[in-house]
């Protein structure tokens, strides 16, 4: 796997969303209403790493964070079988899901599209993901996303990766 492109944003937790919302679209030209923080780092991030890059229909977006719980999408999962409203909290933990969607809707990605939960070692799990997909023919390159937030700061570091063998024309038999 070759790294093509590296990125990471780093901001102040205090940074007001209307101000992240002009300054990622004045710099991408993106349209954002209605994103919130999380995705909106990601999407800034992103566009700084693509810088120049273009990526073909056989790319994968492969995203962490740690603040995902399987046990909370069993949770709503339930909710909506049961037909009762999905608490709020329990969506806005969701957010992973979201984030992914407008990613990949913003930067035409049309390949698997992987959001995890962990708090250890989250670029490293996202790089293992997409290898297994490239060494499968599935895709050429990879956008990985880890993201990191705590009381002062709001982090998100990318990688942009391509297949570095021949293992991408397996698939094409």
């Amino acid at each position: 796997m070759n790294v093509l492109a590296n990125s990471l944003v780093c901001l102040d937790k205090s940074i007001c969303i209307k101000a992240l919302r002009q300054q990622v679209k004045q710099e991408t030209g993106l349209a954002v209403r209605r994103m919130d923080a999380f995705t909106l780092i990601a999407l800034l991030t992103i566009f700084r790493a693509k810088d120049g890059l273009e990526l073909t229909s056989r790319t994968g977006l492969y995203s962490c964070a740690d603040y995902f719980s399987s046990d909370l999408m069993q949770s709503m999962l339930i909710d909506v079988h049961d037909c009762e409203a999905i608490k709020p909290l329990s969506f806005v933990a969701s957010v992973g899901n979201a984030a992914n969607y407008y990613i990949a809707n913003a930067y035409f990605i049309n390949g698997p599209n992987l959001f995890i939960g962990s708090d250890k070692s989250g670029m490293k799990k996202n790089q293992l993901l997409a290898k297994a997909d490239m060494e499968n023919g599935i895709i050429d390159n990879a956008i990985l996303v880890v993201w990191h937030e705590d009381d002062k700061i709001r982090q998100c570091s990318v990688k942009i990766v391509e297949n570095a063998g021949f293992s991408s024309e397996r698939g094409k038999d």
